[in-house]
């Protein structure tokens, strides 16, 4: 497990809190992916599901939620910026740093982890996926967008 700052884990008790609607101090499993994701970690999509399945029902205590913190940060950040800039480059077939705008909504709604339709459209609705003229988006401006939350 990786291990956390001191710091850190304050912050996260002092609002931890805020996801207990029930006022046991405890959360939803349901919960874990909003609460992974508001302390700072990006857990896939598939890694949140089978977290959640895992904790379906349960209430989990500050301690309990702490564990699971732990396992994910120990798997390391998933889909960092460098990944992300280095996977759309591969479709700039003529190094120009563009993209076509069609080219990015099918790599967005067919591989990896796949995004449904609406998604797609609202990343590309975003600063980030503003097509030029050509229809060409700049996908270092997208990459930054996308990740950016």
């Amino acid at each position: 497990m990786a291990e956390i700052e001191q710091s850190m884990i304050d912050e996260m008790k002092d609002g931890f809190p805020l996801f207990d609607n029930k006022g046991d101090g405890k959360i939803d499993g349901a919960q874990l992916g909003d609460v992974l994701r508001s302390f700072g970690l990006n857990p896939s999509n598939a890694e949140v599901e089978k977290i959640a399945k895992a904790n379906e029902g349960k209430r989990l205590s500050f301690d309990d939620y702490l564990a699971i913190h732990k396992t994910v940060l120990g798997q390391g950040e998933v889909g960092s910026y460098e990944d992300f800039f280095e996977g759309l480059k591969l479709f700039d077939k003529e190094g120009t740093g563009l993209i076509s705008g069609a080219e990015l909504r099918h790599v967005l709604a067919t591989l990896g982890e796949k995004l449904t339709e609406a998604q797609v459209d609202e990343l590309m609705a975003g600063g980030g996926g503003q097509e030029d003229a050509e229809g060409n988006v700049n996908y270092d401006t997208f990459s930054k967008y996308a990740l950016e939350g």
